[in-house]
């Protein structure tokens, strides 16, 4: 994860998020008890194979891949955008919505509807709320 980004006059980093282990965690235990079912019905019709534990395999391989991008996902919420950490910002004036999704607060911007997440928050609803109440003081 870099440093904190450089800011503009007058503005000032509102909060800082970090991906958190314990909603990735969450996450990962969800695929995997989901995996669980392919893989036992696999391992039913085809006993003398070990193709059965693919699935199982596959998820805990893109488990693993996602764990080490987690700095990846981390941003700053400032008074006057949010900034991701591949150097992408969005305005805050541009924020059209944001939603608490399953793993992640979504933003939708631009005239177009572009979509940014902010992954693995510990508390989506209040980073949504943060966000919000950034884009009121904003206005």
């Amino acid at each position: 994860m870099r440093a904190a980004p450089q800011l503009v006059a007058g503005e000032e980093v509102l909060h800082q998020h970090v991906p958190n282990l314990g909603a990735f965690k969450r996450t990962a235990l969800l695929m995997l008890a989901i995996t669980i079912i392919p893989t036992a019905v696999i391992l039913m019709l085809f006993p003398d194979s070990v193709w059965g534990v693919a699935p199982m395999f596959l998820t805990c391989l893109l488990l693993t891949q996602e764990r080490f991008n987690l700095g990846k996902y981390a941003a700053w919420i400032t008074n006057k955008r949010v900034i991701l950490q591949g150097d992408e910002e969005v305005a805050l004036d541009d924020i059209s919505s944001v939603k608490v999704s399953a793993n992640a607060v979504r933003l939708e911007y631009g005239p177009d509807g572009q979509k940014a997440k902010l992954y693995y928050a510990k508390d989506r609803a209040a980073l949504k709320q943060l966000i919000d109440g950034a884009l009121v003081a904003a206005q």
